[in-house]
């Protein structure tokens, strides 16, 4: 019986192969993205983010203050009612304020401004920052970090989300390489007891020695023995895949062997860019540069703001009151004050060292963003040395593959002719087996190295390969 006969019908006859639906590889990286554990506890960063944020703003929140005195005891008997508003703002540093105050009673001569209207007073006023918080302040900071960490959030789940995608796919395609290294045991394994019987028929024949019978029952344990480790090694595989093929409940699923595709695609899954448009698209997408990137601008804003600690405080204060309804003539009066409130830092150690550590953080960020760009630069060099040294596998595996079905048919044929004996047969079915193998694990590092190429460019990084 001729080799391509004998594999179509093994094909047909394996346990392994079954008309049901393969499990693609999309899907198996789309069930990651959207329940890898370790992915949506990344995820959780860029609530935290925004909940920072959140924080932040509420620097800028309404303040409402209430204050309530009484005199009830004494020389002077008085009630003092005061409630005030602040407004914190953006513009410039500057917080708005004002209130209404209502004092009744007796007051000693020296603290009769106490005494209001009626109705009592109201007031209206700014307190505008000269020189320090001015340009910045600490609440402008702490929004502008965090606003920062926003995007910081979003650059560290990128990272993620990249490794999960090319994880997967290494596991979906070591899943695929444990499919072909057992049906390769199977076809020899089934080889090996159909020639079983014909070997018996020519030994009571007398037409082989019986050890040919003998050494082909050898042939067959040996072969069991590789088809169970060949199991064993898809059970495992399968295993590492169920941790990123997920159901809808988020739990792993185990991948059957009858949902194993056929073999690898014929093509290849990607065309390459240029080595150095490569390296351009991939500084300029990797997440890691871009999060340094950020970074760096949050410790630049701490070094603004520190520097700005260093300056007087001088703020221009203006405000203006009115007493409203009855009361003595001397009460409903229209008041406008304007105050100028100097704060001046002799040693001013606190921001300086704040601002040595900020600076000393900016240099920092920056060898780190050189190391980070040389290590990208050294990830696509290596990737483009994967995928052609991969590439030339494939091809010198296949020509091997070739030559080796060709030997095992000729032996094979000497075989029946009596030229030739079970053990040379064996050993060219062995050497074809593992020819076989050679082909699919060359074909396996090149598919794996593609998913290290887009995880290396950060190519359409949310979206499925």
């Amino acid at each position: 019986m001729k080799t391509t006969a004998l594999f179509i019908i093994i094909l047909a006859l394996s346990p392994t192969i079954q008309a049901a639906p393969a499990l693609a590889l999309d899907e198996v990286v789309n069930a990651a993205l959207q329940a890898f554990p370790s992915l949506l506890a990344t995820e959780q960063r860029k609530a935290v983010a925004e909940g920072e944020t959140q924080a932040a703003e509420g620097g800028f929140d309404t303040q409402m203050k209430i204050r309530n005195n009484f005199s009830v005891a004494g020389i002077y008997e008085n009630q003092n009612h005061d409630v005030s508003f602040e407004q914190p703002t953006a513009l410039a540093g500057a917080t708005f304020f004002g209130g209404w105050r209502r004092g009744a009673g007796d007051y000693p001569i020296y603290d009769g401004k106490s005494l209001t209207a009626n109705d009592g007073e109201w007031r209206v006023g700014v307190n505008i920052p000269l020189w320090r918080n001015r340009d910045i302040d600490r609440r402008r900071a702490s929004l502008q970090q965090a606003e920062l960490a926003q995007l910081i959030a979003d650059h560290d789940y990128d990272q993620a989300l990249l490794e999960v995608r090319r994880i997967a796919t290494h596991r979906y395609w070591d899943w695929v390489l444990a499919g072909q290294r057992l049906q390769t045991a199977e076809r020899l394994l089934q080889i090996a007891e159909q020639r079983d019987s014909g070997i018996r028929q020519r030994v009571a024949a007398g037409d082989i020695p019986e050890f040919e019978a003998l050494d082909n029952q050898r042939a067959i344990l040996e072969r069991r023995e590789r088809k169970v480790a060949a199991q064993r090694i898809l059970e495992q595989s399968a295993i590492q895949l169920s941790l990123y093929w997920r159901g809808g409940d988020g739990e792993p699923r185990m991948p059957k062997a009858e949902q194993l595709p056929s073999g690898f695609p014929v093509n290849e899954p990607q065309k390459l860019l240029p080595f150095e448009q490569a390296l351009q698209t991939a500084q300029a997408h990797r997440p890691e540069l871009q999060r340094l990137g950020v970074q760096s601008q949050q410790t630049q804003t701490e070094l603004e703001f520190q520097q700005n600690q260093r300056a007087p405080g001088v703020d221009l204060s203006v405000m203006g009151a009115q007493d409203q309804g009855a009361g003595k003539a001397s009460l409903n009066r229209d008041e406008l004050y304007v105050g100028l409130n100097v704060d001046i830092p002799l040693q001013r150690r606190v921001a300086s060292g704040r601002a040595q550590v900020a600076s000393a953080n900016l240099q920092r960020l920056k060898w780190e963003r050189q190391l980070a760009e040389n290590r990208i630069a050294a990830d696509v060099q290596d990737v483009f040395s994967a995928l052609t040294a991969a590439r030339q596998r494939v091809a010198l595996s296949g020509q091997q593959q070739q030559a080796a079905q060709q030997l095992e048919q000729g032996e094979r044929e000497r075989f029946e002719l009596g030229e030739s004996t079970v053990l040379f047969v064996n050993l060219r079915e062995i050497a074809h087996g593992d020819a076989a193998l050679m082909a699919a694990e060359a074909t396996n590092t090149l598919f794996k190295a593609h998913a290290d190429y887009q995880a290396a460019l950060a190519i359409n990084i949310h979206q499925p390969p």
